[in-house]
């Protein structure tokens, strides 16, 4: 247990960029969230700070990515699929309009939290745009289960 403890922010921090930046996990990094949250000793403010660097760091690499290599693909493709140059403009004035508010929402939905950052690159939302909402998302999404793994930490030390 003193081991967990130990290196929970860290195994923390790397699950969670592993998520985010793309890579499938078999367990979803809310539940890693969670179990660190859920500890005895475990630290607000370390958690939060995890989760939202986590998050900035791995998001950014799919948003870069999704920028700059899928956004010209999609110009130069999207035709051929029946994407045409007006549809994409029509996407990109959504997300001008919508974007913040799309990326907090995206960003909650398990199974959109990874999707999100390749959409926002892919229909060229700016980097600024994307940071702050990515940051606003991961701030409530680290209450969220910190919340949830102390009230699931707490029921479980009355029972060992």
């Amino acid at each position: 247990m003193d081991l967990i403890e130990q290196y929970s922010y860290f195994g923390l921090f790397i699950t969670l960029l592993i998520e985010e930046a793309g890579i499938p996990l078999p367990i979803p990094g809310d539940l890693f969230i969670g179990t660190v949250s859920a500890l005895p000793n475990s630290n607000y403010f370390l958690i939060v700070v995890t989760v939202v660097t986590a998050t900035l760091i791995g998001s950014t690499i799919l948003f870069t990515l999704s920028n700059k290599v899928a956004h010209p693909l999609l110009l130069k493709f999207g035709p051929k699929i029946k994407i045409t140059p007006e549809k994409i403009k029509k996407v990109e004035k959504w997300f001008e309009k919508y974007g913040g508010f799309a990326i907090v929402i995206g960003r909650l939905i398990p199974g959109l939290r990874i999707v999100t950052p390749i959409v926002a690159g892919l229909f060229g939302v700016s980097y600024r745009t994307f940071w702050v909402y990515t940051t606003l998302a991961a701030f409530i999404w680290a209450n969220i289960y910190f919340v949830i793994g102390k009230f699931f930490g707490e029921v479980l030390s009355r029972f060992f």
